[in-house]
Order: C-alpha cells, then structure tokens, then sequence
C-alpha cells in the first residue's frame, strides 16, 4: 500500500511517501480502507518525538490519528462491523499505535464508530481529535446558558469548534484571533471578537466566567486576571505548573485551573454528532491535500497557523 511514513522521530527529511506491505484486522479489529485524515497539533508533536517516551520506538511508523473510511475486513471477535460499513475515529498514535496517513489502517474496533450518512468522510476526519477536546473543554469550564466565555486562538482546529459548541450551549462567547480572523469569528458563532496578543487581552478590561485556551498559550497569571470570581480556565496544552499552581489560585481567588483534553466516551460522541446533525457544529476546512503531499500539510500546520482543520484525501 501506499503510505506517508517516518523512518526516525523529525520533520520531513525523514519522512517518506512510498510503497509498505499491507496490515491486516488482528483480532477485535478492523481493516480500513481510509478516505480521509485531519493533521492536529497532536500529530506533528508526536512526528517530532515529544511523546516518544510513550510511544513504540519502532520504525518505520506511520502518524496521522484522525480518520474516516470504509472497512475492508475484520478480524476475529469483531461484532459491530462488517465489510462495507463507513466508519471514522482516531486511533491513538500517542501511544505507538499504527496512524492514518496509508491507504489501509488495521484498527481496534473500539477505536472506531460508524460514520452518520450525513456526515462526509472529510467532515468526519476533521472532529474527534479537535471537536471532542473542544466539547470536553466547555464541560470542565462548564459552560451554560448566559455564561460569559472567552475562546482563546478562536479560528484554529479546536477554537473554532469550541465557538461553536459554546454558542449552541447559549454562552455569551467572545473570541481572540487576529484581526484578519474577525469576521470568520463572527461567522461562526462569536459575539465578540478580540486580539490574541497579551497585551490585547489583558487591557480589554472584560471579565469571564470560563476561559477556554484552545492555543494554549495564554498566561496562568494573565488568565486569573481575565477570570471572574468562581470561574474556570481549561488549556488544551500540557502546563506543568498548572497543576502546581491551581490549589493556590482556587484557595486565594476562588478560581479553578483545569486541563482540556479529548474525551470519547459513547455520549460524547453522541453528543458531537447530534450538534452537527442539528447543523450547530460545522467543521471549517480550507486545507485539503493528497496523500503524496502529506509533507506540505505538516508544514502548513506547524508553520501557518491555518483556520480551522487540514484535510489529507485519500
């Protein structure tokens, strides 16, 4: 099969697309013929070798965790497909499992769901990953009707979900991007929209129940000035004095520090694809490449702080 492949952890000099043997379903999993992948954060920092520490150290490896196709076979013990079936889902490349990014996936069933029929494969690609740590996020901020929320990075994979998602949860949503993103943020659902710069943020004099911090890059301190008395910051990055930091903040100012991270629980999807049904949740694509030009799509991800998500066709 045809695969975009890495020889050792990096960038694209040690990436190849070429030709490795096939996979084939084990037991409990299946063989998916795939249609389509979304390139997240994720994806490129595990390329790199941040996680290696949790990864198989085996190569050549294969990334790429969100995807949407069309299972080929199973293997045995498999009840909930069958050949034919259209299906989508992430498989967990964190944690050394085979990615996306080839024309065939050998996956444990339990890491994939059968796709809606009014859901595309390339919309299906672009939402776990991004739209379920989104959907996680504003539950652990607990986001709610009139809530005053603010989505930091409010045009990237996460942050456009999350406008979104907030809005369908009638929260007063205010949005941080740049101003060339503005009017995309309103599209989407904002009421506001405001600078990203620390400066643009910390000097709008607004104040918020919840904070999402889709970019991940927002100060703590700069944060529980933003915040309200009782009100909840969520970071989709991991911050090792978050953690350290958030007994203090939540004794002195009542104000609670959170992570934000992908949660697939059966209800959450559930919950996602009811929202895109109900057309509450729409994944913005600007970006779509083929499998032979996956290279450009890391480097667009990492590079160009693209809107919304970045699509590889198969």
């Amino acid at each position: 099969m045809k695969a975009y492949y890495s020889i050792a952890y990096g960038g694209p000099e040690v990436s190849h697309f070429g030709d490795i043997p096939d996979p084939s379903a084990g037991n409990d999993q299946l063989l998916i013929e795939v249609k389509a992948v979304s390139i997240n954060p994720v994806d490129f920092k595990v390329k790199r070798g941040i996680a290696k520490f949790m990864s198989n150290p085996g190569f050549p490896r294969i990334f790429g965790s969100d995807f949407a196709g069309i299972v080929k076979s199973t293997g045995n013990g498999v009840t909930q497909f069958k050949p034919g079936d259209r299906v989508y889902g992430a498989t967990p490349v964190i944690w050394g499992k085979p990615g996306a990014l080839a024309q065939l996936l050998a996956v444990d069933q339990k890491f994939a769901r059968a796709l809606p029929p009014q859901i595309s494969f390339e919309e299906a690609a672009s939402l776990p990953i991004a739209a379920l740590t989104a959907l996680n996020g504003l539950r652990r901020c607990r986001v709610s009707e009139g809530k005053a929320v603010l989505i930091n990075g409010g045009t990237g994979g996460v942050g456009h979900f999350a406008i979104q998602i907030a809005k369908a949860k009638g929260a007063i949503v205010t949005a941080s991007c740049r101003q060339a993103n503005a009017v995309l943020a309103r599209k989407l659902g904002a009421d506001e929209t405001i600078g990203y710069t620390r400066d643009e943020l910390t000097k709008s004099g607004k104040k918020f129940d919840a904070i999402l911090d889709a970019y991940g890059k927002m100060e703590i301190k700069d944060a529980c000035r933003l915040l309200k008395r009782g009100g909840i910051y969520a970071t989709t990055q991991i911050k090792p004095f978050l953690f350290l930091s958030s007994p203090f903040v939540q004794l002195a100012y009542s104000k609670k520090l959170t992570s934000s991270n992908m949660r697939s629980r059966p209800e959450d999807m559930e919950e996602m694809e009811k929202l895109f049904i109900d057309n509450k949740l729409s994944p913005l694509i600007e970006n779509y490449f083929t499998l032979d030009h996956s290279a450009e799509a890391f480097e667009l991800a990492e590079q160009g702080r693209p809107r919304g998500k970045i699509i590889i066709r198969l």
